[in-house]
């Protein structure tokens, strides 16, 4: 009998003991930490080696945050279904020609979803229904192997010539921004506060010269993760797009101006910042501008 109480007592005393230490150990080993103190989950450096702090991986795509909405496709073209909307920009460090926000009104409208293209604007230029571009740089996309890159170097009247052609028009300044961003105050297409080379192709960063694609544009619609809300590709970057109105610093509600010196242009490029792709960067673009950031996309009703 004594031998059973003593065992048990035993007994019982291994069990508080271990009871004590799950209560104060974590379930979870924690991880390794070098000299930044930064979690890591790679073993202790070997004798010799340094333990300095791996280069910081480049950071992720902003996050999609405006809604996506369903429209009808047909003919490389989206119907959108118009609506009233803020247009410009509320931040008081945005460049005066964004302010001040205003009330816009626009109606339902078809958009070409990508850049009009090399190849599709050479078809035009072969019926004899457009001019061949000017080559005023080695960077102009027309002379270049790849049909699929966004035409640039082309005029206003270049781009409103082949709209058209075609049966089309270019779009109005406010239908640009609505496709853009919708009804909401998104500072890009996709919704998220930061531009990135998989969602834009524009400078890398505001201080930087080096571009997202080397040097040229990207082909069209392969960005599809900087989408607008509609679903419009290469809103953001790519080439700068014009526009049916004439450039105005300051232009309230329903107040387009009638004419003018300049047209404006939307969006920014890839020899654009970032900080001048958003969806209400404004800039304006002589009767003779056609740099190799300079392209289109045309709008019908």
């Amino acid at each position: 009998m004594k031998r059973l109480l003593f065992a048990g007592l035993l007994l019982a005393s291994a069990i508080a003991v271990a009871h004590a230490q799950d209560e104060q150990e974590p379930q979870d080993t924690p991880p390794l930490r070098g000299k930044s103190g930064v979690a890591s989950d790679a073993p202790p450096p070997e004798d010799g080696e340094t333990d300095e702090p791996a280069p910081a991986p480049p950071k992720p795509p902003a996050r999609v945050s405006t809604p996506k909405y369903t429209v009808p496709f047909a003919d490389g073209m989206l119907r959108l279904p118009g609506g009233r909307f803020t247009m410009g920009s509320a931040d008081p460090e945005a460049p005066p020609n964004e302010r001040p926000p205003h009330k816009e009104t626009v109606a339902a409208f078809w958009l070409d979803k990508t850049e009009v293209t090399v190849e599709a604007y050479r078809g035009c230029v072969d019926r004899h229904l457009c001019a061949r571009p000017a080559r005023k740089s080695a960077d102009c996309t027309y002379d270049l192997d790849d049909p699929s890159l966004p035409v640039s170097c082309v005029t206003w009247r270049d781009a409103d010539t082949y709209c058209r052609a075609l049966g089309k028009r270019l779009p109005r300044e406010a239908e640009w921004e609505f496709a853009a961003r919708a009804t909401f105050p998104a500072r890009y297409p996709w919704g998220g506060g930061w531009t990135y080379c998989t969602v834009a192709a524009t400078l890398v960063r505001d201080s930087s010269s080096r571009t997202c694609t080397g040097k040229r544009p990207a082909k069209v619609g392969t960005h599809p993760q900087g989408s607008s809300p509609f679903g419009v590709l290469d809103l953001t970057g790519n080439v700068e797009e014009w526009t049916s109105d004439w450039y105005a610093e300051h232009v309230a509600e329903g107040a387009a101006p009638r004419a003018g010196a300049s047209h404006v242009l939307r969006g920014g490029g890839w020899l654009s910042s970032p900080s001048a792709s958003r969806t209400t960067s404004r800039n304006w673009g002589s009767s003779m501008e056609a740099g190799p950031n300079v392209g289109f996309r045309c709008a019908r009703d």
